[in-house]
């Protein structure tokens, strides 16, 4: 389904009429974006009407909503935003999609295939674009290591490392999904991975509690694809908080901080071995301090802000549905990463039940 200036319901100027489902933090992030990419926020919908009506407050919006259906049933969505937690994300977005609704889901996009298989289906039978908010693959230094990949300037890539360290947010749904906290930090550094690495063909996964604790705290797995290594690593007791990403290539390592907004390039110098030691430590440091200076200016002018991928992820999403053309993150993507955290969870389960049985036996 196209849609644009014509053929938008009563509208002229390309503009979109927006929905969204659950209200909870993240809304607050994604409704900044959803104004400035040509989108007016015309309903909400959550089951706690306090929260929704205090959101509607803040924002201006004049309608709000208990039920998902009955908001899609009453007003004419150009685009629908679902917010709420994993476990709902494909019965909200089938029943969007179904009404030729484009949807954007939170990551992750579901829970298992299953739910992909029916989400992908609807998005087929109205023709309404469907995609998942994999926002860090759109801020600005994650674009950056695109185009250096894409334009072959890191040679072959050989490995990607990532590496997230902080606590998920305490939310009253971690108990439905697979991991808890783990499992809701997951998908972040593992829709980074599969972007880079491609399928997987083989997984390794340990997950470990150093306090002692039943619920998992530490995370490492290792991903072998084509000709490719990802090793993931997630770390809810390391201080402080980090997200990287490093990508090895033959001719050249770069490393991403999703944090600091930074992109450090690291080579080879065909200098005199008495200025190669130095060299490579001060071209880092001047990419620092010229990225870091630079990004300071951007933000305090308002050229950046709090998620940038988002926001970026959010314009190509609508750009895509006035068009007609392709979504910033397929299905085939989303359903990827769902894919491969359910092996990671396989995996787990499976070695600890290998454990449980060798105590046993002893």
């Amino acid at each position: 389904m196209t849609m644009n200036a014509q053929n938008m319901p009563g509208r002229t100027d390309g503009r979109l009429r927006v929905g969204v489902v659950g209200c909870g933090t993240i809304a607050l992030a994604h409704i900044p974006y959803i104004q400035k990419a040509g989108g007016d926020l015309v309903a909400l919908a959550d089951l706690s009407i306090r929260q929704s009506s205090e959101l509607a407050d803040r924002f201006g919006v004049q309608r709000v909503y208990r039920g998902a259906e009955e908001m899609f049933d009453q007003e004419r969505l150009d685009v629908v935003h679902v917010l709420t937690p994993p476990n709902s994300h494909a019965k909200v977005a089938v029943a969007a999609l179904d009404r030729g609704i484009a949807t954007l889901v939170e990551k992750p996009m579901a829970l298992d295939q299953n739910e992909v298989a029916a989400m992908a289906a609807a998005a087929k039978r109205s023709g309404a674009i469907l995609t998942v908010d994999h926002n860090r693959l759109f801020d600005p230094p994650m674009l950056e290591a695109r185009r250096l990949w894409e334009s072959g300037e890191l040679g072959d890539l050989v490995a990607i490392e990532s590496f997230q360290a902080g606590r998920a947010s305490d939310r009253a749904w971690l108990g439905d999904i697979a991991g808890g906290g783990l499992g809701d930090l997951v998908p972040h550094p593992l829709y980074l991975q599969l972007y880079f690495l491609g399928e997987v063909d083989e997984l390794h996964a340990t997950a470990f509690s150093p306090s002692g604790g039943s619920a998992p705290e530490e995370l490492r797995v290792l991903m072998k694809g084509r000709g490719k290594t990802g090793v993931l690593t997630i770390s809810m007791n390391t201080a402080p908080g980090m997200n990287t990403l490093k990508l090895c290539g033959t001719k050249m390592t770069v490393e991403v901080n999703l944090n600091n907004m930074t992109l450090v390039k690291r080579r080879d110098y065909k200098v005199p071995k008495i200025i190669a030691k130095p060299l490579p430590n001060l071209d880092e440091a001047w990419q620092l301090v010229r990225q870091t200076g630079q990004n300071t200016i951007d933000f305090v002018r308002g050229r950046i802000r709090y998620y940038p991928g988002m926001g970026e992820l959010i314009t190509r999403f609508y750009d895509a549905v006035r068009r007609g053309t392709s979504a910033p993150v397929s299905i085939e993507e989303a359903a990827a990463v769902v894919d491969v955290t359910g092996r990671i969870w396989s995996e787990l389960a499976a070695a600890s039940q290998t454990a449980t049985r060798g105590v046993v036996e002893a």
